[in-house]
């Protein structure tokens, strides 16, 4: 006679089979989703490593137009960058397939900002020159006045004081121009340091110098440049955008110094956009109106109309992945020289 089984036996199995049916499906569903995230996680592995050797490669593109713009100059004899030529014309360069890989180009001549290490004497320590202290003050003032923050805070920032400590960061001594040591303040910071006394070697070296605080250094970062770092030329006038321009200085009334004069930016952006180059007394090509017939008197720093160090921004972008590198290349030697190499 066969066995029955109890309603109550019956209703134990059916909970075994029940939990082990939903154990294998969890299972299943855990399995699978492992699965697409180390796939996600492959692909943007993949994604990523593709994004960063395009943007290198995006580098390399522009070391060699540098390069084809230097053969250039020297068959021509136009010794001029400026906004006209190839390295400034490269953009956004779409790269064939189904990824959706984009590269973009962008070159910066050096020249472009303001490079405060070309206003100190490095054959001579790093010491200011006669118009370095004037200057400081004047361009100090300008950027706090246009810093958006409170008429209080402003006043919290002393235009002399932070050139005079920029003066002796710089310089090769370790006295402070006004007495006693350069190092009392630094070495009293957590960590504990000391006064670089040579040229600048970045522009966020500005945070470690008395006085310059993050929301200052921020204000001042796109007027300047430390490219190249051991002087260097003053601005380029052929490639300098308005807010830099309004840095020229020069002496308007013979004995005293001052930031440029706004109708004279207007007058070197009019030329620039008509096609026309900006050039000095020593140069006569066609289409290039002297400076001296925009500003007569001498610039400090005088200006420069050729570059040899650029910056060179390559971002890449492989699907949703983007990868950046900025690199600071030197073109004046054979071949071009990395100063620096950043990835993002």
């Amino acid at each position: 006679m066969p066995l029955k089984r109890s309603t109550r036996q019956q209703g134990v199995v059916l909970l075994i089979v029940l939990f082990f049916a939903l154990l294998l499906t969890s299972s299943i569903a855990t399995f699978t989703r492992r699965t697409l995230i180390d796939a996600s996680v492959a692909r943007n592995r993949d994604a990523a490593a593709r994004a960063e050797a395009l943007a290198r490669s995006g580098i390399r593109l522009g070391k060699s137009v540098l390069i084809m713009d230097r053969i250039q100059e020297e068959a021509t004899q136009q010794a001029i960058d400026s906004h006209q030529d190839a390295w400034s014309q490269l953009a956004r360069v779409e790269i064939p397939g189904g990824d959706r890989a984009i590269l973009k180009i962008r070159i910066e001549d050096s020249g472009m900002l303001f490079n405060l290490n070309s206003i100190f004497d490095y054959a001579e320590g790093g010491a200011p020159y006669t118009e370095t202290e004037s200057f400081l003050n004047a361009f100090f003032k300008k950027v706090i006045d246009e810093m958006k923050i409170p008429p209080g805070e402003k006043e919290l920032y002393d235009k002399g004081e932070l050139a005079e400590a920029l003066m002796d960061w710089v310089d090769a001594d370790g006295a402070r121009r006004k007495g006693g040591l350069e190092d009392s303040y630094y070495q009293l910071q957590q960590p504990p340091y000391r006064a670089a006394n040579g040229p600048l070697m970045s522009v966020d070296d500005l945070f470690l110098i008395e006085g310059f605080d993050h929301q200052l250094v921020e204000a001042l970062r796109p007027y300047i440049t430390v490219a190249p770092f051991a002087g260097g030329g003053g601005i380029n006038l052929n490639t300098a955008p308005a807010h830099v321009l309004s840095l020229i200085y020069s002496n308007y009334e013979s004995s005293d110094y001052r930031l440029a004069k706004e109708d004279d930016v207007k007058r070197i952006l009019e030329i620039r956009q008509e096609g026309g180059l900006i050039c000095g007394e020593s140069l006569s090509l066609e289409g290039c109106t002297p400076i001296r017939n925009i500003v007569q008197n001498p610039i400090f720093p005088p200006p420069t109309y050729t570059a040899s160090v650029f910056t060179i921004v390559a971002n890449a972008q492989v699907g949703d992945i983007r990868r950046s590198i900025e690199a600071v290349v030197n073109r004046s030697v054979d071949p071009p020289l990395m100063l620096s190499w950043q990835v993002r």
